[in-house]
């Protein structure tokens, strides 16, 4: 049987005294942190127990709509009434250009959907992550060159709800975790130089079956940074995996490719060819265990598959309620909620508003990685960049090579760190960028956090080995 969730926005809602339209977001959040100094756990903290709603208002003015927004962990009737004051001042001086805002309905109590709930994690957390810490340590410690430096596991539950003022009351569990580790490669001698390689993974699960695969690979990584060559310059073709690619497509588009760009002016046209005539790219939150899906978003409108990039021409632009209203459009339930002070797993301190949820790159007809570096024959494949920095502006990002691996003759060859490797990930004007010269795109697609795609082929970005 499951468990009952703890119906924070809708006990909250029991209690307010305030005309609509309005919103209530709201979050009982429990934590739990565990972290490692080489092989010994240091720290242990949690549970971290957090509740707290967050209000959004709209009141009809002839400037415009006025939209007001406040958080609080007070769910007293004093911090209640706090909350709706502080709201309604805010709507009194903050307008956006829609004479009315059609919210969601409708949503069940208990909604279906992708799985995003570890029951394992939600039912025994402490335990959870400790067990899974330790199997990373012990996955990691094999090979006599390569030791663990650091390592943390954080975990939330979470016990989600939205009520809204037209009658939607919707709730559900789910679990994130974040992995953080370093791996330490030394030589034979002490006057070899160290290598280090770091690991950071959001999860929807803590799953140690996948350990025995990619500790070994991890270790791999470690001991081919220490003895990593430079990183050649030039116009070579780039081979991109998609954990590399999930660090750079999701920012990178998420303003231009939604109704808040539109509304700036700075949204790409229905139409525009974007990327290569191969790329689709979709919006599809009913991926199980990424962790940019859910069964509701965060109104409480059910999510469904949406094209945004067929053919590589734009399709479809992300719209929450507010800016759907804006342009006289219905939600597409592309709501998500990022706190600007907050830690991101505090969404109820965060505003609505368009977001990519989880995207997917459809797989191509170019087959494996393998295959993928048959067809490059020269090139370079990049594993790793330090801080990408996507550009939600511009659509470019730019980072340095922390690994890579040169093609030669169609394999892997010698690895390879250092330069640089950027561009933009996608151009309205025929630039080259890194899905509009797509030239391969493989035939695997594989989740890695909010994104699921295939290894792609470009040569759309620019290479600098260092200087």
């Amino acid at each position: 049987m499951t468990e009952p969730i703890h119906e924070t926005a809708q006990h909250a809602a029991e209690r307010l005294a305030v005309p609509g339209p309005w919103e209530l977001f709201g979050q009982r959040l429990s934590r739990f942190e565990l972290y490692a100094d080489g092989l010994r756990t240091e720290t242990v903290r949690g549970p971290l127990l957090i509740e707290g709603v967050g209000l959004r208002l709209f009141r009809p003015s002839p400037e415009g709509l006025g939209v007001g927004f406040q958080a609080t962990t007070d769910l007293s009737e004093p911090g209640l009434r706090q909350l709706i004051e502080d709201a309604e001042t805010t709507a009194r001086h903050a307008r956006f250009p829609t004479p009315r805002v059609t919210l969601p309905t409708g949503a069940p109590r208990r909604p279906g959907g992708p799985r995003v709930e570890d029951p394992k994690l939600s039912g025994a957390p402490v335990e959870t992550v400790r067990e899974y810490l330790e199997a990373v340590l012990s996955e990691c410690s094999r090979a006599s060159d390569v030791a663990p430096s650091f390592g943390s596991v954080r975990a939330t539950i979470a016990e989600t709800t939205l009520v809204n003022s037209e009658g939607l009351s919707v709730g559900y569990r789910e679990t994130f975790a974040e992995l953080e580790l370093a791996l330490k490669s030394v030589g034979t001698s002490r006057h070899d130089a160290a290598g280090e390689y770091w690991i950071t993974r959001a999860l929807r699960r803590l799953d140690r079956s996948t350990l025995t695969v990619d500790g070994p690979q991890w270790t791999t990584l470690a001991r081919d940074v220490r003895r990593a060559t430079a990183t050649p310059g030039g116009p070579l073709p780039v081979a991109l995996p998609a954990a590399l690619l999930s660090e750079i497509v999701p920012s990178a588009i998420r303003l231009r490719f939604s109704g808040a760009g539109r509304l700036r002016k700075m949204a790409i046209p229905d139409g525009t060819p974007v990327a290569a005539a191969p790329v689709t790219l979709v919006r599809d939150p009913t991926v199980d265990w990424s962790v940019g899906s859910a069964p509701v978003d965060d109104e409480g409108a059910v999510p469904a598959r949406l094209a945004l990039v067929s053919g590589g021409k734009l399709e479809h632009l992300l719209y929450d309620a507010l800016h759907a209203s804006a342009f006289d459009l219905p939600t597409n339930a592309a709501a998500g909620r990022a706190p600007d002070l907050a830690p991101s797993w505090r969404r109820f301190q965060g505003r609505p508003h368009p977001t990519t949820g989880t995207l997917a790159i459809e797989p191509g007809p170019d087959g494996t990685d393998e295959e993928l570096l048959e067809a490059i024959g020269d090139g370079v494949w990049i594993d790793q960049l330090g801080w990408p920095n996507p550009d939600g502006m511009s659509g470019s990002f730019g980072g340095e090579i922390r690994i890579g691996y040169r093609i030669r003759h169609g394999r892997l060859a010698e690895p390879i760190r250092g330069g640089t490797l950027g561009g933009l990930v996608f151009s309205a004007s025929g630039e080259p960028s890194l899905l509009g010269s797509v030239r391969k795109l493989g035939s695997t697609a594989r989740l890695e956090g909010s994104l699921v795609a295939p290894t792609l082929v470009t040569d759309g970005l620019t290479l600098s080995g260092p200087t």
